[in-house]
């Protein structure tokens, strides 16, 4: 298997993991038309959403590149998260990063990093 570039893959892998999170969010917000629910359970969501979007961004770039899994893996959160972080500003959101904040961007690049681990071990 011939090893692709690794900043268009680690983009490439940011994308798809951004539409696997609008997928998750549409399917939820479906959900929620029909179904109250609450701030706790929302917020669950939107970490797992997250979560799983990472993952399958950071496996997917992983294995185009081939090397450094743990480094890309972080690599592609970093974006993911930047990107995520810019589009909340735009869309009104408050831009203060708080503490929980700070928990969500430690679990995101735990997650990333080792989801750059399996991605390398799955070739």
């Amino acid at each position: 298997m011939e090893k692709s570039n690794g900043y268009l893959s680690a983009i490439e892998g940011v994308v798809r993991g951004f539409i696997i999170t609008v997928i998750l969010l549409l399917i939820f917000a479906i959900v929620m038309t029909f179904v109250e629910v609450s701030s706790q359970v929302s917020y669950i969501v939107y970490l797992v959403t997250t979560i799983i979007s990472i993952m399958y961004a950071s496996i997917y770039a992983v294995r185009k590149i081939g090397k450094n899994g743990w480094l890309i893996g972080i690599i592609v959160t970093l974006l993911y998260l930047f990107i995520l972080y810019i589009v909340s500003i735009i869309s009104g959101n408050s831009a203060v990063i708080a503490a929980d904040g700070v928990k969500r961007l430690v679990l995101a690049l735990v997650v990333g990093a080792l989801s750059g681990m399996i991605g390398i071990n799955l070739q």
